[in-house]
C-alpha cells in the first residue's frame, strides 16, 4: 500500500474525500484552466468579421476580463452589429449593458451566441417566458445529447430544493433547458455566478430564497464563498466547474455527491449518496461515445473526480466487481478527453 493510499485509509469517512481530493487537486486545477471556463473556452463558430466573447481573453480563476478595451475595438469590424456587441462584451461583469446586447440582437437575431447572454439578461429582470425562448433557442442550437446527460446528472446530484451555483456557460444553460423546457427537477434553484455579481439581483435572489448576502465585496468572487458560509443551514451545492480558488478555500467543508459539491459545516456521509446516485439515479449513455464534441469530452472529464472517491469506497467494501467497472470508465474517461496518463496516474496511487 503506497504513501497516499496509506494516508487516506486511516482517515475517517468524514475526512477521506477532501483528504483525496486534496491529493489530486494539481490536476484539476490544470483542468479548471483549461476547460472549467465552457463559457470562455468555446471557439467561435462566426465568422471571424464578426467580434466573439469567445475570442476574449478571461481570468479562469474571477473571469475577470484581460483583454482590453481597446483590444476589443480593434477586433470589432466597422459594423453595427460588432459596435452594439463590442460596447455590451466591453461593460463590466457587474453591471453588463444589455440594451447594447439587445440592440446586437436586433442586428443580428441568428447569432447563437447572445442566446446566453440573453437568457441571461431574462432572469435577471425575472422574465420567466422571455427567458424560456431563449432556452429553446439554446436547445435548437447547442444541446447536444452529451450536455442534456450531463446536465441531468448535476441535477440528479442535488437534494430536493437544493440551491446549486453554476460558474460557466455549458454548466448553466443546459440545466436551465431541463427546467425551463423539459420541466425536470424545477425545485433545485441555479444559481450563476455572473449573475450574482449584479447587485440588483442579488438582492432579489436574497428576498427569494432567504438567504444572505453582502451588499457589495472587495473581489466578485468573495459571492461564491459567501453563498455558503453565510448561510449552512441551506442545501448549497457548487458545480465542478466552479473556480478552484472557491474549491481551495472551502474544501474541507465540501463533498462529492456526483457532478456537484454539497456544503456542509457538520459530518455528511457522502459515500452513500454518492454511490447511489452513479447506480440508481445517472444516465451513462453518453459518457464516452466516439461522436462526442471535444468540448463535451472534455466537460465529462469532471466525472474523473467523484468515480476515485466512488472507487477508493468500493476497495475498502471489497467491491471488486464495481471497483474494476468504475476503474475502466475513469480511464476511458480520460482517454476520451486525452488526459489518459494523467488519468491513469491518479488512479494508480
Amino acid at each position: 500500500m503506497n504513501a497516499l493510499y496509506s494516508m487516506v485509509y486511516r482517515l475517517s469517512r468524514r475526512n477521506l474525500i477532501f483528504t483525496f481530493m486534496k491529493s489530486i487537486v494539481t490536476f484539476f486545477f490544470f483542468q479548471f484552466l483549461t476547460f472549467a471556463l465552457i463559457a470562455q473556452a468555446e471557439p467561435s463558430q462566426r465568422k471571424e468579421s464578426v467580434i466573439s466573447k469567445y475570442n476574449l481573453e478571461v481570468n479562469r480563476d474571477t473571469k475577470n476580463r484581460i483583454t482590453t478595451d481597446s483590444e476589443i475595438d480593434e477586433m470589432a469590424q466597422k459594423s453595427a452589429f460588432n459596435f452594439h456587441y463590442s460596447v455590451f462584451l466591453k461593460s463590466e461583469l457587474g453591471n453588463k449593458n444589455y440594451p447594447a446586447l439587445l440592440q446586437a440582437y436586433q442586428l443580428d437575431s441568428t447569432n447563437s451566441e447572445l442566446f446566453f447572454e440573453l437568457a441571461k439578461y431574462n432572469e435577471t429582470i425575472g422574465n420567466e417566458k422571455t427567458k424560456r425562448e431563449f432556452c429553446k433557442k439554446l436547445q435548437s442550437e447547442k444541446f447536444t445529447a452529451a450536455l442534456r446527460e450531463y446536465a441531468y446528472n448535476t441535477l440528479m446530484s442535488v437534494e430536493t430544493n437544493g440551491i446549486l451555483v453554476t460558474y460557466g456557460e455549458k454548466d448553466t444553460y443546459p440545466i436551465w433547458i431541463l427546467q425551463t423546457i423539459e420541466n425536470l427537477r424545477t425545485d433545485v434553484k441555479v444559481l450563476n455566478y455572473d449573475l450574482l455579481v449584479n447587485s440588483s439581483y442579488r438582492n432579489r435572489i436574497q428576498n427569494e430564497l432567504g438567504i444572505k448576502l453582502s451588499k457589495r465585496y472587495s473581489q466578485n468572487i468573495d459571492i461564491l464563498l459567501e453563498v455558503a458560509e453565510k448561510n449552512p443551514s441551506k442545501p448549497i451545492y457548487y458545480s465542478l466547474t466552479v473556480s478552484h480558488l472557491v474549491m481551495k478555500e472551502l474544501k474541507n467543508n465540501l463533498y462529492p455527491t456526483g457532478l456537484a459539491l454539497k456544503y456542509s459545516k457538520t459530518s455528511f456521509d457522502n459515500l452513500l449518496v454518492l454511490k447511489t446516485n452513479w447506480e440508481s439515479k445517472f444516465k451513462k449513455n453518453h459518457l464516452i461515445p466516439p461522436e462526442n464534441m471535444e468540448s463535451d469530452r472534455n466537460m465529462n472529464l469532471n466525472y474523473v473526480l467523484p468515480l476515485l472517491q466512488l472507487s477508493n469506497y468500493y476497495k475498502d467494501n471489497t467491491m471488486k466487481l464495481q471497483q474494476e467497472r468504475v476503474n475502466n470508465t475513469i480511464l476511458l474517461l480520460g482517454k476520451s478527453a486525452n488526459k489518459y496518463k494523467q488519468v491513469k496516474s491518479l488512479l494508480n496511487k
